[in-house]
């Protein structure tokens, strides 16, 4: 990849417009209308990093729309063992599998992985469609709220305790977490596992957010110890961190003894849907992604500290703990006197969030904002949920 050629796709991150993102004629800025901001779904309004654009059309060149290479071909899970030995999570390429989805491995890890009687405890407010995931596998929810304190999110130790002693034996983990943004300590890690190890069950972490963590520190759930390892299963995707979600490919890190055996013995019907363009990507993105990662990061940044900061001189302090982690904003509006206040940001202020109950019950009174746009629309969007904020706040 020419250098002259990355740094002018970097300058056009800032340059995107929204118009640019329209023209895509993806979900979103398809479905409101024109005079809404659509901040739900969660892709970024930026242009594809350069070696993963010269990667998908070269595929495209050569017509590469056949069926996947297997994944000992590929070259990926080389690739991604080097990528994730970046973030001390050290696995062999034999550990690594592909599939299309993080949420179709979750489903199969549901299903397949460990004891599979039991309910599932999963930590909430959290990703709407781990919740999905959990019905699509034929098992039931026991949803584990976390604690909020001090203007942070934490693990609540003893509402996971309580759900594994109803006898939950699968727990589903978002690290980073979607949607409130934290990344855990190693700390919060730690007792985690120790939790898992003593009641003998397994642990699935979504790390599909690692990459968009603001001053590194990203700790893998499985690399805390051999414990931890052994007993979870980690999925990932370059498809958050390099705005990739319609190629299909995703990760499988298989870190317990007999979990790859077991994940190959899985019907191929299971498994398949991966694409030839997704794997180009993906190896692209995890090899030369990162100059265009520091740059939409920067970005990133700019824009969450642009909602904490209005937010808080508008007087309103509590909407949001400043994020940690990905392109997330998790506005706590339970001061407005509503009753669904996405359905009232929609029709009042213009600006479409995903509703908070979607993340599970912790998540009442609170909507999911995506940030990930360029920073006008932002400021405009987090104006109009301000001045509203002003007009409606309960006496």
């Amino acid at each position: 990849m020419k250098i002259d050629e990355i740094s002018r796709n970097l300058e056009n991150i800032e340059t995107w417009s929204l118009k640019d993102s329209r023209d895509r004629g993806c979900k979103r800025w398809s479905v409101y209308p024109p005079d809404v901001l659509d901040l739900t779904v969660a892709e970024m309004d930026l242009p594809i990093a350069e070696p993963i654009l010269e990667v998908v059309t070269d595929a495209v060149r050569r017509q590469a729309f056949g069926y996947p290479i297997p994944d000992f071909k590929s070259g990926l899970p080389e690739i991604a063992s080097n990528w994730l030995s970046g973030q001390n999570l050290k696995v062999k390429p034999s550990q690594i599998r592909m599939i299309a989805d993080v949420i179709k491995a979750m489903v199969l890890a549901l299903r397949h992985v460990g004891d599979t009687s039991g309910p599932v405890a999963v930590i909430t407010p959290t990703y709407s469609r781990f919740l999905d995931a959990i019905e699509a596998a034929g098992r039931r929810p026991l949803e584990v709220p976390m604690r909020h304190s001090q203007g942070r999110y934490e693990l609540d130790f003893d509402a996971l305790d309580e759900a594994l002693r109803k006898g939950a034996t699968t727990v589903l983990l978002c690290n980073p977490s979607n949607p409130v943004g934290r990344k855990y300590s190693a700390a919060e890690l730690e007792t985690l596992s120790e939790a898992i190890d003593r009641y003998n069950v397994r642990l699935i972490s979504d790390e599909i957010h690692a990459p968009l963590t603001y001053g590194g520190g990203f700790i893998p759930y499985a690399s805390i110890s051999r414990t931890a390892a052994q007993h979870s299963i980690t999925l990932t995707s370059a498809s958050k961190g390099w705005n990739i979600p319609g190629l299909r490919c995703a990760l499988v890190i298989l870190t317990g003894d007999g979990d790859a055996e077991m994940w190959d013995s899985l019907p191929r019907a299971a498994k398949g849907g991966i694409s030839p363009l997704g794997i180009e990507a993906t190896k692209a993105a995890l090899e030369h992604g990162q100059p265009w990662l520091d740059s939409a990061m920067r970005l990133l940044d700019r824009n969450r500290n642009l909602i904490y900061e209005k937010f808080a001189r508008a007087g309103h302090p509590e909407v949001l703990d400043l994020p940690e982690s990905t392109y997330l904003a998790w506005l706590d509006l339970n001061s407005l006197s509503v009753t669904d206040p996405s359905k009232y940001l929609i029709e009042h202020a213009k600006v479409a969030t995903t509703p908070g109950e979607e993340h599970g019950r912790a998540g009442t009174g609170f909507v999911r904002l995506n940030f990930a746009s360029p920073t006008a629309i932002i400021e405009d969007a987090t104006d109009r949920i301000v001045s509203h904020l002003g007009k409606n706040a309960l006496a």
